[in-house]
């Protein structure tokens, strides 16, 4: 097991670290035309370095976590759309991402866990703030346009989950797959539409309490232009167990 790594159920699970500093989070009003007024104010954000999971958990590692404990299976566990070894899993609720991280922290003596929004858009976007994930280098200059190819999403017609590093184009500024698309992915906050004016700017981790989690990213049922943006907020009711919400993992820099 190499730093930067662990393994569930005898799969390396690679992390990429996340470097100290700042970013720009948020969508400026008037940029785009299909933002919403949540993603307002844009403001630079520092975060401390810290570590993110560099794919979604996949069905064969949370089966084992379910298989070691005894806990509910996956909802759509018999749906081949969604239950393939290295898809990412979905169909599990913030509470049980959360009973997965508490196994997974026993088992490796570790602190893992969800990442914030503010973690999860930085892993993203980068420092810079660009658009998508991914980003070309057009006529000498780095340009982040929507590019259907890049990202599993209705625009792709597959109504289905893909595995977890088949969008090697996609990869975000640290290394990320499926930053954009495959499965809305639980953040730790909870949701509020005017989290941006009132949270700090150091190390924010949203509203006190709410009815909904962030999720963020995108998924195989959602508009790939819009959903796939860094900046796209979503939420979601924390017991949910639906086919298009998974989760990745987090951790403090060690």
């Amino acid at each position: 097991m190499k730093e930067g790594s662990i393994v569930i159920d005898q799969i390396d699970y690679p992390l990429v670290t996340v470097a100290d500093g700042g970013f720009l989070m948020g969508t400026i009003s008037g940029t785009h035309s299909s933002k919403s007024e949540e993603e307002e104010p844009q403001r630079e954000i520092t975060l401390p370095t810290y570590l993110m999971g560099q794919y979604p958990i996949t069905n064969i590692q949370y089966n084992q976590f379910v298989d070691a404990t005894n806990c509910q299976a996956p909802a759509y566990i018999d749906d081949s759309r969604f239950n393939q070894p290295h898809f990412p899993v979905t169909g599990v609720s913030w509470f049980e991402a959360e009973k997965f991280l508490s196994w997974l922290n026993q088992l490796t003596k570790r602190n893992y866990r969800l990442p914030t929004e503010a973690e999860w858009e930085k892993a993203a976007r980068g420092s810079v703030g660009q658009q998508y994930p991914w980003s070309e280098l057009i006529d000498s200059k780095m340009t982040s346009e929507w590019d259907p190819s890049k990202g599993n999403f209705a625009n792709t017609k597959l109504k289905r989950l893909t595995s977890v590093n088949r969008y090697s184009s996609g990869i975000s500024p640290y290394g990320c797959f499926d930053m954009a698309g495959n499965c809305y992915e639980w953040c730790w906050d909870w949701f509020h539409p005017q989290t941006y004016k009132y949270s700090p700017s150091h190390a924010p981790r949203g509203a006190r309490d709410g009815s909904r989690k962030v999720i963020r990213g995108g998924s195989w049922n959602s508009n790939g232009e819009f959903s796939g943006r860094c900046a796209n907020r979503a939420a979601q009711r924390p017991h949910a167990r639906l086919n298009y919400i998974g989760f990745r993992i987090a951790s403090d820099s060690v």
